[in-house]
């Protein structure tokens, strides 16, 4: 998938975001996470981010016009990401597979909260951008573009869980009809 821009429909209830630049393929890669460096809370949600692979990087801003629950930046407060028993373990992690080679770094985090349409957007085109999530407190969203899932937090693959317990995840295309779907 390349990507500009993605838009986000948020169902119900909080997410947790995290992105990153990679060319999947069939063995794991390297992962270059989203750095949220800072946010603007006026009439619409907005944070900024930066993606840094090698010494290119790549600015990332998400707006959500309804607000989200809050944001964590610069390395401060609960790291989300590990595992809920081994701590940061990749080998373990829910968020490593045979396609993502690392955890998401830092804890840098967003977390959302209310329904409604959201938006990313990318200071040039990216190939395949992962997206990472910590919980969906049962609750949907959904992409204007197709995706694959690549890990989830279930301990019988062997993996730990992740910070909040065990879980599934599951892709349902509806199809809007007149050539549009949502995923």
């Amino acid at each position: 998938m390349f990507c500009h821009h993605l838009a986000i429909k948020v169902f119900h209830g909080s997410l947790a975001i995290a992105l990153s630049l990679a060319s999947l393929t069939v063995a794991a890669v390297p992962i270059h996470w989203a750095d949220w460096q800072s946010s603007v809370d006026a009439r619409e949600f907005s944070a900024f981010g930066t993606i840094t692979r090698g010494t290119s990087s790549v600015s990332v801003t998400y707006v959500n016009p309804v607000g989200v629950s809050f944001i964590q930046t610069d390395g401060g407060g609960v790291d989300y990401w590990q595992n809920n028993r081994s701590g940061r373990d990749p080998a373990t992690s829910p968020y490593t597979s045979s396609f993502v080679d690392n955890i998401p770094s830092g804890t840098d985090i967003i977390a959302l909260k209310y329904a409604g349409t959201q938006s990313l957007r990318f200071s040039e085109t990216i190939a395949n951008p992962v997206f990472s999530y910590v919980s969906l407190n049962v609750n949907g969203y959904a992409f204007d573009q197709d995706f694959e899932l690549l890990s989830f937090g279930d301990s019988s693959d062997g993996n730990d869980c992740g910070y909040w317990g065990c879980g599934t995840s599951y892709k349902n295309i509806v199809d809007l009809g007149g050539g549009g779907f949502e995923y």
